[in-house]
């Protein structure tokens, strides 16, 4: 069991390190993130940032990399047990700062940890979920069972952070002081103000390549532009989501570079599909209009997502057709782009028996997705020259996400993603709510449909990739045809930065240190 005592012994030892495997090649590298992380436990949250710290101070079996294939980590290799689970061999030379070997057992009791933790408002449960069994085969192996085939295992574990087995009691506050910061990341801890900065220092142990910087900031400043100012007054060297006004500027700058690509993330309309309207709905009499699939479908031929990318997002976007984005595993090519049609939307809202419109309210969070309130409030004026009188509420994100689960909401827009298997997204949006299984976690709009739920759950536990390949497409067609969700496009992933950093951009918008080198 943890104590005070070996938390305080731990902090000592990291404090007496050696420091001659440090790399000095650079001095002090500032990266500034345009949101803080909720923790600096590992374990507390899947949040994109919280991700990107966890990986510089704590190591996965397995991570992704700028294209989001598994590679190893802390696992040297695994292999399958059939259908039933994997096995995961660990590397020899793998230590955490205190000098002691990461071991099975270390493995074993971080997932363990992570079903403990409370109060996450994004729990890590989900990658987590099929997994029934961790054991020990022997020092260096992990033996993973799990309830259902699943073959994205290796992908799934990206996101689970190991950690020294005696510190699986720490508390959130003990990681925020340093007290169990004992990782075996890329980074060791140096100290952490909330709302201004965490600062790192190379760990001296840490098996793979070392940092090219003495000491690296990760500042928080949340104003974009804020953020540029200090890249443009030297306050920093690399900024996470520079304003997209900005970025033809920063491109055509010779002193700085911009970093882009294009995300996994979708962003997305999500209407409410129970029969009985809520309250920000007007004119309907009773009924909902969202409940008959001719309205969804009139709602999506409504909005023009190339001119909304070209025009509102500067062209750091491309149009979506599904949930799954182009190039990544279950993108169906079949199905190409709504255009936007509003004599059609017109005459399916007319058949539908809505020729004189509605009124609801379109909330978003006015802090989240790209120029969101910019894109809400041009979806708001398409749909209302087809009839349907749209009021946008664009809140912070804290507040709408209660409002959200708490169902006050008729339409949101809304982003899921990154996530370690893409194609995890569909049962996630449009599964009907099932926590045990991992469906629905972020359905709020009482879309159910058990035949798609099957064919999700098929290719889950697929291991044939073309077979699984084939159920996706299925449910990315079953999804069109009932606009179950209103996909509108995928956000470009971008950094800036000074001239003579190199940085591969990433589709998981994730933002690692170790992947910033002078040039």
């Amino acid at each position: 069991m943890i104590t005070r005592r070996s938390l305080g012994l731990a902090a000592a030892t990291l404090a007496a390190l050696p420091r001659a495997g440090q790399t000095r090649t650079a001095g002090t590298l500032r990266i500034a993130f345009d949101a803080e992380w909720t923790s600096l436990d590992p374990h507390f949250h899947s949040f994109p940032y919280n991700l990107s710290v966890g990986y510089h101070l704590f190591d996965a079996l397995t991570a992704h990399d700028a294209t989001q294939q598994a590679v190893p980590r802390l696992a040297q290799s695994w292999r399958p047990l059939g259908t039933e689970g994997w096995e995961f061999s660990l590397r020899d030379d793998a230590r955490f700062q205190d000098g002691s070997p990461v071991s099975a057992a270390d493995v074993v009791a971080s997932i363990a940890r992570i079903r403990a933790v409370r109060n996450s408002p994004g729990p890590l449960t989900t990658v987590i979920r099929p997994v029934s069994e961790v054991t020990a085969k022997d020092a260096r192996t992990v033996t993973v069972m799990t309830s259902v085939p699943t073959p994205a295992l290796p992908n799934l574990m990206t996101s689970v952070f190991i950690l020294p087995a005696r510190l699986a009691e720490a508390t959130g506050e003990d990681f925020a002081t340093g007290r169990a910061q004992v990782g075996s990341g890329p980074f060791k801890f140096v100290s952490y103000a909330r709302g201004d900065r965490l600062v790192l220092e190379p760990n001296p142990v840490h098996w793979g390549a070392k940092p090219a910087w003495s000491r690296t900031e990760l500042r928080i400043i949340p104003n974009a532009g804020a953020r540029e100012a200090a890249l443009l007054a030297g306050d920093v060297d690399f900024i996470v989501n520079p304003s997209t006004t900005s970025v033809a500027r920063l491109k055509a700058d010779p002193n700085f570079l911009i970093h882009q690509a294009v995300s996994t993330r979708i962003t997305y309309l999500q209407v409410h599909q129970g029969e009985t309207p809520k309250a920000d709905m007007g004119g309907t009499g009773g009924k909902n209009p969202f409940a008959d699939a001719r309205v969804r479908r009139a709602v999506s031929l409504a909005i023009p997502r190339q001119a909304i990318c070209e025009r509102i997002l500067d062209g750091l976007a491309v149009p979506a057709s599904q949930i799954i984005g182009p190039g990544q595993s279950g993108h169906d090519p079949s199905l190409a782009v709504e255009a936007p049609d509003p004599d059609q939307a017109r005459r399916l809202l007319a058949e539908a028996g809505w020729g004189q419109g509605f009124e609801v309210r379109l909330s978003t969070p006015s802090d989240r997705n790209m120029n969101g309130r910019r894109v809400a409030e041009a979806i708001a004026a398409s749909l209302t020259r087809i009839g349907i009188r749209v009021a946008v509420n664009a809140v912070p994100l804290n507040v709408w996400l209660a409002e959200w689960r708490r169902g006050e909401y008729s339409m949101v827009l809304h982003g899921a993603g990154p996530v370690p298997v893409t194609w995890t997204l569909v049962p996630q949006l449009v599964g009907t709510k099932d926590m045990a299984a991992g469906f629905g976690p972020s359905n709020e709009s009482h879309y159910s449909n058990p035949a798609l739920d099957a064919v999700m759950r098929q290719a889950l536990a697929e291991i044939d990739t073309a077979k699984r390949e084939a159920l996706l497409h299925q449910a990315a067609r079953t999804i069109r045809a009932e606009t179950a969700l209103i996909p509108l496009h995928h956000e470009a992933a971008v950094w800036a930065s000074r001239k003579g950093l190199s940085f591969a951009a990433r589709s998981d918008t994730l933002t690692y240190a170790t992947e910033i080198r002078p040039v």
